[in-house]
């Protein structure tokens, strides 16, 4: 937010001026958490208030400057005064047309586009982080923070569609590219959560728990795993591996792959290229990593968890 910059003491840069804003759309104020703001009950386009009312205008105004005195906070306050008939004059008229929101052209656009609106709201605290560093791990993919929403695409295509196409820049082959994305994108979300204003710093476990239970980010993070998880099974069943040995063989809980076998060779939802290239790994005997370093081995069953705890509650 350009107030927090305009507040700060000059010798880092700022004017030291107080700073006040009104607020029309409580949620995204909250999450960029300016120093000052009023929030009004009024319609966009018109933040003082309904045309034709001076008085409820300049109480807004007034109201508004009042915030001066307060310390700087982050400070939300709502506005307690005359609302006047905006809200009846605007319901005596409406459009004739009702113009319908674009939709998303596939699952994974609509995927995307989450996934970039949760990263928006998270970049002033990440910048806010990066000033007062002066540095950020964001970086091993080949791209920086700049180009977080192109990483959070490949993640929505590969884990709706497990699209394998590496897009100019990055300095990394598919699949191994996901495993550098996701730790870029962990990364820019946990840089930005430690850097919000007025928080605690988060322990280790919150950040892993606010990260992969709480964050849309983080539930893409559990179906790359799977659809990864899904192509290493099925070559090491067609290896002929038992069970239990393929349990052994991706550090599994026991059960894991009886679990699962049924489903993946009825459904397999996994592309050719990518067992193609989970085959090459173990053909050369090498333990396939990549679908361990996705989800840390502590939140790998965290999600199932909440789940059937959510399924349980609901039954109530």
């Amino acid at each position: 937010m350009l107030s927090q910059f305009i507040e700060r003491p000059v010798s880092d840069g700022g004017a030291e001026i107080a700073t006040v804003q009104i607020s029309l759309v409580r949620p995204v104020t909250e999450a960029t958490a300016p120093p000052r703001a009023l929030w009004v009950p009024f319609n966009f386009g018109r933040p003082l208030g309904p045309p034709g009312r001076p008085d409820i205008q300049l109480e807004v105004l007034r109201s508004t400057l009042a915030l001066v005195d307060q310390a700087s906070g982050p400070a939300l306050i709502d506005y307690n005064g005359e609302e006047g008939d905006d809200a009846v004059e605007d319901e005596a008229w409406s459009c004739p047309v009702t113009f319908p929101a674009p939709a998303p052209e596939s699952e994974a656009d609509a995927l995307t586009a989450q996934l970039q609106q949760e990263a928006q709201l998270l970049r002033p605290w990440f910048d806010e982080g990066l000033r007062t560093r002066g540095r950020t791990s964001v970086g091993t993919s080949g791209k920086g923070a700049d180009s977080v929403d192109e990483m959070l695409r490949v993640l929505a295509r590969f884990a709706v569609d497990g699209e394998l196409a590496v897009p100019d820049g990055f300095s990394h082959p598919m699949p191994q590219l996901l495993r550098f994305i996701t730790d870029d994108v962990r990364d820019f979300y946990n840089e930005a959560a430690i850097s919000k204003p007025g928080s605690k710093f988060p322990t280790p476990q919150e950040l892993l728990d606010w990260f992969f239970l709480e964050t849309v980010a983080g539930e893409v993070f559990y179906q790359v795993r799977e659809k990864l998880l899904a192509a290493d099974m099925l070559v090491l069943t067609a290896k002929g591996l038992e069970d239990d040995e393929i349990d052994v063989r991706l550090s599994l809980a026991k059960g894991t792959t009886a679990a699962k076998s049924v489903g993946l060779l009825k459904s397999p939802g996994v592309k050719r290229e990518l067992l193609q290239k989970s085959a090459e790994v173990f053909q050369a005997n090498q333990p396939n990593r990549l679908s361990w370093t996705i989800v840390p081995i502590a939140m790998r069953d965290c999600r199932d968890e909440r789940v059937a705890a959510r399924a349980e509650a609901g039954k109530g």
